[in-house]
C-alpha cells in the first residue's frame, strides 16, 4: 500500500515528514492509554513506567507481579518518605516483611534516634541484604540512624505434638556368694 499525503501541495518538508511519521501510529500493537496503568502496561515498558512514577529500587530479576506492585506503591512511598511507614511499605511491595524497632522501644533504651530492622525471611543473600539496606537508607528520615539489620526465620504456626516414653531399668546381679 502506497502512502498518499493529505496535505496541500504547498506543505513544507517538516510537515510532510511529520505526516509520514504519524501515519504509522496505528501500527502500535497496544493501547497507548495502558502505558500509564501499572496493571495493564506491557511488561517491556515497566522500567520506564517505574522511572516515571519515581521508583527508587528496581530489579530486573523480580517477578512481573513484584514489579507492578512496586510501581503501584511508589506514590504512597514517595508521599510518606521519611517515615517508618514508608520503609515498611517500600519493602512490603516487593515481598519483604519487616519489623522496625526504634531506640525507645528497646530494653534498655538504645542510643537516641537509632533503630534496627528485623527482616522476616529464610533465604536472604548478601546482594539482597545490600539492596534492602539501600532501600531503608533511601526511605528513612534523615535524623535517624540504622543500627542493625537482623534476619529472622519465617514464623511457623500450627499444632505441635510432643511425645515421649518412660523406661525404667533395674540392674541385678545373681551370683554365688563365698
Amino acid at each position: 500500500m502506497t502512502f498518499q499525503s493529505l496535505l496541500p501541495p504547498n506543505a513544507n518538508q517538516d510537515e510532510l515528514a511529520l505526516e509520514m511519521a504519524m501515519s504509522h501510529v496505528s501500527d502500535v500493537l497496544f493501547d497507548v492509554r495502558d502505558v500509564k496503568n501499572p496493571d495493564a502496561c506491557p511488561h517491556d515498558v515497566l522500567p520506564w513506567l517505574a522511572w516515571e512514577f519515581g521508583v527508587t529500587w528496581w530489579d530486573n530479576q523480580w517477578t512481573e507481579e513484584q514489579k507492578r506492585s512496586n510501581i503501584k506503591n511508589a506514590a504512597a512511598v514517595n508521599k510518606t518518605r521519611g517515615t517508618l511507614g514508608a520503609v515498611k511499605q517500600s519493602l512490603a511491595s516487593v515481598g519483604y516483611t519487616i519489623n522496625v524497632i526504634e531506640w525507645f522501644k528497646e530494653t534498655p533504651p538504645a542510643d537516641p534516634y537509632t533503630f534496627r530492622v528485623e527482616v522476616i525471611g529464610n533465604s536472604i543473600s548478601g546482594e539482597i541484604l545490600d539492596k534492602i539496606y539501600s532501600q531503608i537508607i533511601d526511605t528513612k528520615n534523615c535524623r535517624s540512624w540504622l543500627s542493625s539489620i537482623d534476619i529472622g526465620p519465617n514464623e511457623v504456626t500450627g499444632a505441635c505434638y510432643v511425645g515421649g516414653a518412660v523406661v525404667a531399668t533395674l540392674k541385678a546381679e545373681i551370683g554365688t556368694s563365698e
